[in-house]
C-alpha cells in the first residue's frame, strides 16, 4: 500500500508565484529523486490562488519517513518559508489504487 502526504498552506499573495517557481524547480526534482518516491507534485487551487497543497506519494511510510529524516523536506520547506500566510498543515493518508512499486 502506497503512503501520501499532503501539506496545505496558504501564501501571502505577492509571494505566491514566487513559491509556487521554486517548489517546482527546486523541491519537486529533489523529492523524486528520493528512494521510494513515487511521484510529487503542488497544487494551486484556481478559485484562490493562494491556497496550495504540495502532494508526495511514496511506497512505503518508511521511505517517507526516511526522506523526512534526512533533512531534505525541512530545507524545501525553508525555501518557501518566505511566502508562508500561516503554517502550513501535513497530513498522511494510506492511498490504494496507487502501483506502490512504480518509480
Amino acid at each position: 500500500m502506497a503512503f501520501v502526504r499532503i501539506g496545505q498552506f496558504k501564501a501571502l499573495p505577492a509571494s505566491a508565484d514566487a513559491m509556487r517557481e521554486v517548489y517546482e524547480r527546486d523541491a519537486i526534482p529533489i523529492i523524486r529523486a528520493a528512494p521510494g518516491n513515487i511521484s510529487a507534485m503542488l497544487l494551486q487551487q484556481r478559485d484562490a490562488p493562494d491556497a496550495f497543497m504540495a502532494i508526495t506519494i511514496w511506497a512505503t511510510s518508511a521511505d517517507a519517513d526516511a526522506y523526512e529524516r534526512s533533512g531534505a523536506a525541512r530545507q524545501m520547506v525553508d525555501k518557501i518559508r518566505f511566502g508562508f500566510a500561516g503554517p502550513p498543515v501535513l497530513t498522511t493518508h494510506d492511498a490504494f489504487g496507487i502501483d506502490a512499486a512504480a518509480p
